[in-house]
């Protein structure tokens, strides 16, 4: 029996999902392969998304810092849509999900490894970015796709929580390391960003070599192609239409603060890029406990729930970087690190309860990159606008930081606008 197959006897003890059955070290280990691959992706991505801008800053202004970053929306408008419904329909020696996974990592390590030699030129980051985005967005899509694929519901929040481990444990090194890494060498931290998406890519494809055929819980779209899937899923389900504007703004939070958390440290407050990963390390090791605990809590209590909780930690929590530039507020990094990572884990296992079972995966993940490709595109775009206009307020935080203030005003609108939308959202199981 291969540990997918020992996954479908995982079957919850009542309809309520208030105590699901203990995971057996083989289920255990299938989810931990399952999910290593988003420690390498989450790598390479924070160090893009957090460091990049530090090298965009010597050539551009913050405004076009988020519209660049923000391209990245882009992109996931179009390529989730596009590859979710191709890779529902595809048929190969390694399966259907799996050639698009390849496909994408080679574009990331191409584009990882191009970035800092044009360091000068902002046409040439652009397109470097622009390729990232292309394989970021074709890899995830079938990757999430997964998921559903391979995992029973009873644990599906245990599979994203252990998937949300890996991915913090990325986060970690990234914003501790990549800051480190750019001040020694700055290509360094992008040539091991795609050094690390080569190898858990490699481990992904052996660990599923006995899966690799035809995964469980596909079938054949109608013709159409994934536009039409995914068309159907948002006209059939106003769930899915209210989860659709609630991700879109839970992403666009997140996006906000990552493209320019580090120059708020580092050109608003004055602080070395040492010390600011050394600060943001707090993130990581918070996110690190937040994922798998937002995992086990959302399969005994529902994903919805436990999300109502973090939006209000995370949101209330950015209030002291409006009001101060006091680095003692830093003591808050991590109880609101692990609000944000508890809501940043929870979105998919949302979304999973709201599909049809058995029907179209892979358009039910392009959803997931869609809403998060408008998140990216307002987020980042907003943030830069904020920090450009409130960096002419000539009192308070907003001054004292250049302006870097605003981006944390951003995130904070954008969390409390999701909370109506969130309350609408009613699975099918809780």
């Amino acid at each position: 029996m291969t540990a997918a197959d020992g996954m479908q006897r995982v079957s919850p003890r009542d309809d309520h999902g208030a105590h699901k059955d203990r995971l057996s070290r083989t289920q255990l280990w299938f989810l931990a392969i399952l999910g290593l691959p988003a420690f390498g992706v989450a790598f390479a991505y924070t160090v893009v998304g957090t460091y990049l801008p530090v090298l965009l800053a010597d050539l551009s202004g913050p405004a076009v810092t988020g519209i660049l970053i923000g391209g990245e929306g882009v992109v996931a408008l179009i390529v989730p849509i596009v590859v979710g419904g191709w890779s529902d329909s595809t048929s190969s020696r390694i399966g259907r999900r799996l050639p698009f996974v390849l496909a994408g990592a080679v574009l990331m390590v191409l584009a990882l490894l191009g970035m800092p030699l044009g360091a000068g030129s902002l046409l040439w980051i652009a397109v470097s970015l622009s390729v990232f985005f292309l394989g970021y967005f074709g890899y995830y899509t079938p990757y999430y796709a997964l998921f559903p694929d391979l995992v029973p519901a009873a644990v599906r929040g245990r599979s994203q929580g252990i998937q949300g481990g890996f991915r913090s444990a990325g986060l970690l090194l990234a914003l501790v390391g990549g800051g480190f890494l750019l001040s020694l060498w700055r290509p360094l931290p992008f040539a091991i960003g795609a050094l690390a998406v080569v190898g858990v890519t490699v481990a992904l494809c052996f660990g599923l070599r006995g899966r690799r055929g035809r995964e469980p819980g596909t079938e054949q779209p109608s013709p159409g192609g994934g536009l039409r899937t995914d068309l159907s899923l948002v006209r059939s389900n106003r769930a899915i239409r209210y989860w659709i504007a609630a991700d879109a703004l839970w992403e666009g939070a997140v996006d906000a603060l990552k493209t320019f958390v580090v120059l708020y440290f580092t050109r608003g407050l004055g602080m070395s890029l040492r010390s600011t990963a050394t600060s943001l390390a707090l993130v990581g090791v918070a996110a690190l406990v937040a994922a798998p605990v937002a995992g086990k809590l959302a399969d005994r209590f529902g994903p919805r729930r436990i999300m109502q909780v973090a939006i209000w930690g995370f949101a209330l929590g950015l209030i002291p970087t409006l009001v101060t530039t006091n680095t003692l507020f830093l003591a808050a990094i991590v109880p609101v690190a692990f609000a944000a990572v508890v809501l940043m884990t929870l979105p998919y296992t949302l979304l999973m309860r709201l599909l049809p079972e058995q029907k179209a995966h892979g358009a039910g993940a392009s959803l997931f990159g869609f809403a998060k490709g408008i998140g990216v595109l307002i987020g980042p775009l907003l943030a830069g606008l904020a920090i450009t206009f409130s960096g002419r307020v000539p009192v308070g935080a907003f001054r004292a930081t250049a302006g870097y203030a605003g981006a944390f005003g951003v995130a904070m609108v954008l969390l409390l606008a999701s909370i109506p939308l969130l309350r609408r959202i009613k699975p099918a199981q809780p």
